[in-house]
């Protein structure tokens, strides 16, 4: 829809124009107070005022709760006495954070005068209907990610509000709610009350919360709870002084709002449970895309196609013709790591039966548009590909999170997402039912490798497997065996550490020295184990390490000149110095250092790993 009609749509019930919203004094007066909280940062900085309307309009909406409370009858005196202070505060242009306590202060005497006039949620609010409300009718003028920059945002004066900084951190849901209700004065914000049940108002208010850059839940204390009052008429900042929680476990309440089966039942908790899945799919899908590794067919002719074809609609079987002269040999997903038009996937999607890299590999976007990808490096031990596209395409959505793969637990949420070339999607949903054991791959891939329930077909393979926040987890490479169907994760820590190497080294076959290691907090207590370093546990016979004279029980501190810390260093030195390399090894022995020269080979096919 072009910008000219979506303000349109905006301005259908603009103030002028829209229905009056049920009479309700008592919570207007609270909703201007608390609009004037937190809107006077716009207008006054240092003392001096930076925005003549911002200020103008403070000064106006104080007046007019003051001189409305003085007009409702007999009440407190205090109360009357501190929308006196505020508004004393906002003449002589005093700090924001002063104002902005002064209203906070007087705030709920104000609505136990006006008769218990607090706005409450009668059940748990829904932050998938929300959201879908937010892009079907606040996104053309407020953005989809609430930024304030919607279609029809340029044409609005004033503009509409961006919902993403640090002022969010003193909105209450309270305060969005009471605006979808009554709208606001002066703007193109109409008043949903006759659009909007109260329980979708409730919706949008508490998701317009998440939109705060820097919105990033962490699970609090089991200790920690917070009522669903206390959550839709309090901010941000008061919760957390409140509870002296972090801004991520304040987030975390605001993400999982509490009560949903006492409120519900636990039909209540599916429906919560169920939002968030599509939620994450929404989100996370844009992001997900289809992989196609193609290679040469020297007998390809257009005629032999059509003889191959027959008689076929032209535009459903033009991918066919996309690429003449070429030939699929598999397909797969993968999705877009970042907005520099990196994308991970399989290495099994872009390698021939020869073990021959693709000479093609084509892309499909999430918009169903194609493209071709170059092979940026691919590990074939670990079936990881780096690919990226030539242009960086344009996706309305996040960049996606990543999860701390170490930290994954047992019974953990699951989402497998892919998107493999053509209609079909893969969602599926499981558990993790194995942590990985160690970081090193060399000797045991099975115990780095991310254990789970999910069950994902083949064309879902190499997409993300996120948790039940859409933080990617790690990359669904493989089934455990015909007899267990369930797919096994390349870790995501894991394929960050390779990402970043592989993005300098460019290589494409699996480097080897021949050693196992460790990090030394699982060796801690060997004897004469050095402050630094990784511990190995296993040398393989015949290898370069092998020949060198390392053993078994080593600790290997240096490869190559770099310091060696972690096993992510090993693994990461191990690719950008490259096959045919010789290295330096830096070992401790006995308490003794060591050192020895080995040069870094492909992987033998005879090294398996268990």
């Amino acid at each position: 829809m072009r910008a000219a009609a979506l303000l349109a749509v905006c301005l259908v019930l603009a103030p002028g124009a829209r229905a009056a919203p049920p009479p309700d004094d008592g919570r207007r007066l609270v909703f201007l107070l608390e609009y004037v909280g937190t809107d006077y940062a716009n207008a006054v900085r240092d003392g001096a005022v930076v925005n003549d309307a911002e200020y103008g309009e403070a000064l106006r909406l104080t007046k007019e709760v003051v001189r409305r409370f003085a007009a409702a009858g007999d009440r407190p005196r205090a109360v009357a006495a501190g929308l006196q202070d505020v508004l004393r505060l906002i003449e002589r242009r005093a700090p924001p954070d002063d104002v902005w306590s002064a209203t906070r202060r007087v705030l709920p005497a104000l609505a136990q005068a006006m008769g218990d006039a607090v706005a409450r949620p009668e059940s748990v609010p829904n932050l998938g209907a929300g959201r879908r409300l937010w892009v079907a009718d606040c996104a053309p003028c407020h953005g989809e990610t609430g930024a304030g920059d919607g279609p029809a945002a340029p044409d609005m004066q004033p503009p509409p509000t961006a919902f993403r900084g640090d002022f969010m951190e003193r909105v209450a849901p309270r305060q969005i709610y009471h605006a979808v209700s009554f709208g606001v004065d002066g703007t193109a914000m109409p008043s949903f009350a006759l659009a909007y049940t109260d329980r979708q108002r409730w919706d949008v208010a508490f998701y317009a919360l998440t939109l705060r850059i820097g919105f990033h839940p962490a699970r609090p204390p089991a200790t920690m709870r917070a009522s669903l009052d206390a959550l839709a008429t309090s901010s941000n900042t008061e919760l957390a002084s409140r509870l002296r929680a972090t801004p991520g476990e304040v987030d975390h309440l605001r993400a999982y709002p509490p009560s949903a089966a006492s409120a519900e039942g636990g039909v209540g908790v599916a429906l919560q449970l169920q939002e968030t899945f599509a939620g994450v799919a929404e989100r996370v899908f844009q992001r997900v895309v289809g992989v196609t590794g193609l290679v040469r067919d020297p007998t390809w002719t257009a005629e032999k196609l059509h003889a191959e074809r027959g008689d076929a609609w032209i535009a459903a079987n033009r991918d066919e013709l996309r690429y003449p002269g070429f030939r699929p040999l598999r397909v797969g997903s993968g999705f877009v790591v970042d907005d520099a038009g990196y994308v991970l996937s399989r290495d099994r999607l872009v390698r021939d039966e020869h073990g021959e890299l693709a000479p093609l590999v084509d892309v499909e976007l999430a918009d169903q548009t194609h493209v071709p990808a170059a092979i940026v490096g691919a590990e074939p031990t670990l079936d990881l590909a780096v690919l990226r596209l030539p242009e960086t395409p344009r996706i309305d959505a996040p960049a996606l999170d990543f999860a701390d793969s170490d930290r994954v637990q047992i019974g953990q949420w699951l989402i497998a997402l892919g998107d493999p070339p053509g209609p079909e999607r893969v969602f599926s949903v499981g558990v993790v039912s194995a942590a990985p054991e160690r970081q090193c791959y060399q000797e045991a891939l099975s115990a780095t490798l991310l254990q789970s329930s999910l069950v994902v077909s083949d064309g879902g393979l190499g997409g993300p497997i996120v948790d039940i926040e859409g933080r990617v987890v790690g990359i669904a490479v493989q089934r455990a065996s015909r007899a267990t169907p369930a797919t096994q994760i390349l870790p995501m820590n894991l394929v960050l550490n390779l990402f970043e190497a592989l993005k300098v080294a460019r290589s494409n076959r699996s480097p080897w020295l021949g050693v196992s290691v460790l990090e030394l907090a699982a060796v801690r207590s060997a004897v004469g184990a050095p402050r630094a370093g990784v511990y190995i546990d296993d040398v393989f016979d015949p290898s370069p390490a092998s020949r060198a004279g390392v053993r078994p029980g080593d600790f290997l501190v240096a490869l190559g000149g770099h310091d060696v810390a972690s096993v992510g260093d090993f693994q990461r030195w191990l690719y950008i110095l490259g096959i045919d390399t010789d290295v330096d090894l830096g070992l401790v022995r006995a308490g003794q250092p060591v050192r020895a020269i080995a040069r870094i080979e492909v992987r033998p096919e005879a090294a398996t790993t268990r």
